[in-house]
Order: C-alpha cells, then structure tokens, then sequence
C-alpha cells in the first residue's frame, strides 16, 4: 500500500501536469492573407499538425484525470489485471500507468502473437500493417505494393479496352 505521503506527491504532480496541459491547449490558430498556393498549403498543413497535437493533448489530459480518480477511490498504484501493486519505480517513470510491469509484459508478449494486425490500446482501433508479405502473381511483395500493382494492372486493362474502341 502507498504512504500518504506518496500519493500526495503523486495527486500534486498530476494536478500541475493537467494545468499544463490546460495551458498548452490555449494555443490558437490564426490564418493570415495568402498570396499564393504554397502559402496556403502550409497554413492547411499548420493547421492539421495543430489539430493532431490537440488530439493528443486531450487524450493526455484524460489519462491525467483518470489518474486523478483512482487517486481518489483508493485504486491508484494497483494494477487494473492483476489487482497486485504497481511498484513506484514504474509509477515514476510512467505515472499513469494501469498495469504493473509482469502484466505490461504479458500484453506485450500476447500481442506478438497478431503477426500483421496489431491492436491500438489508445483508441481501440485496428492497425493494418503493410509489411505483409503476399503473392502477386508469382511474386512476393508487401500488401501496400500488391495494392499498387493491382491499380496499374486494372489502369493498363482499362486503357488496353480504350484503345481496342
């Protein structure tokens, strides 16, 4: 069981981590009169790194209130498969952690065994990995390639029956 002591240093750390968060979120946008299309490009491309860092900002200030909650019902430190302590030495270097480390190691060795689709525990979506190798008539290639391929055979079939026209 954790002192006192050590969950209020835990509770502090995670208020100032989510007043940072806060104020890291504050940063606004602001589009400016282009001249040409490069510029507007990059505003466009600005704008979507601006996007996906507020994406991740967010799912890390609910990590931090989650944290926040078990520190509250009494649940912060024990690991959420197995109900054993999480040691404090993970709680340092990870803090929001749910899973002690035998159990972190067990996920980890599990999703081994899902050779090309391996499973998001952020947001509970599917990976596709496309370095799966396939036969593409007679020739083995990655499934990205194999797509790529398949898309210029239908492209040379359709000009082949456009040119027989």
């Amino acid at each position: 069981m954790m002192s006192k002591e050590r969950l209020e240093f835990f509770k502090q750390y995670f208020e100032n981590a989510l007043i940072e968060a806060h104020k890291a979120q504050e940063v606004r946008f602001q589009s400016e009169a282009l001249s040409d299309d490069v510029d507007k490009a990059l505003e466009d491309r600005d704008y979507f790194l601006l996007l996906k860092l507020q994406g991740r900002q967010n799912f890390f200030s609910r990590k931090i209130v989650e944290a926040l909650h078990r520190i509250k019902t009494g649940t912060f430190g024990i690991c959420e498969e197995c109900d054993g302590h999480i040691e404090e030495n993970r709680l340092l270097a990870r803090p929001m952690t749910t899973l002690c480390i035998s159990c972190k190691e067990m996920e980890e060795k599990n999703e081994e065994h899902i050779p090309y689709h391996k499973r998001s525990h952020t947001l509970g979506k599917t990976l596709n990995n496309d370095s799966q190798v396939l036969d593409f008539q007679g020739e083995e290639v990655t499934a990205k390639k194999a797509r790529i391929l398949e898309i210029e055979r239908r492209e040379l079939a359709q000009n082949d029956l456009l040119d027989l026209a």
